[in-house]
């Protein structure tokens, strides 16, 4: 019972922060899954995540490339973008190579979310996840957790 008070405390502690007061994401706040690994992050409680047919191993380019658009999704939804760690990992979904994004907010994120996959059933914006696509740069199926 006391993971769902701390939850729930951090979630009514939390504001909602203007878009002008946004900072980027924290390049430090971001690990990539081995490819072996990867398909561990769509493992999800109360959120929809994708079904990946295989998996590879996204390069420090790919997600410096991913993160000025992530600062974006994330301030868009009206979340503070630098609040987030970040879990990266290369997937194949319907034949093409995407980058699943699984964020979970600093408050939640735990000492070994660098090594094992976080899913955090309902909680709202204290957690998300959202594919990125490479080959075009977009991003689709932003989502935040289930609510309480």
């Amino acid at each position: 019972m006391r993971p769902i008070r701390i939850v729930l405390a951090a979630a009514l502690l939390w504001p909602t922060v203007p878009v002008a007061a946004t900072t980027a994401v924290n390049p430090n706040w971001g690990v990539i899954f081995p490819a072996e690994r990867a398909a561990a992050l769509t493992r999800q409680c109360s959120r929809s995540a994708p079904r990946p047919e295989g998996a590879w191993l996204p390069t420090l380019d790919d997600i410096a490339r991913l993160e000025p658009g992530l600062t974006r999704a994330l301030a868009d939804a009206q979340v503070q973008p630098g609040a987030y760690y970040r879990q990266y990992g290369g997937l194949i979904v319907g034949g093409r190579r995407i980058i699943y994004v699984n964020g979970v907010r600093n408050a939640v994120a735990g000492g070994d979310w660098r090594d094992a996959p976080i899913s955090i059933c309902d909680g709202g914006a204290l957690a998300f996840g959202v594919e990125y696509d490479p080959a075009s740069g977009a991003f689709s199926h932003f989502e935040f957790n289930g609510h309480l």
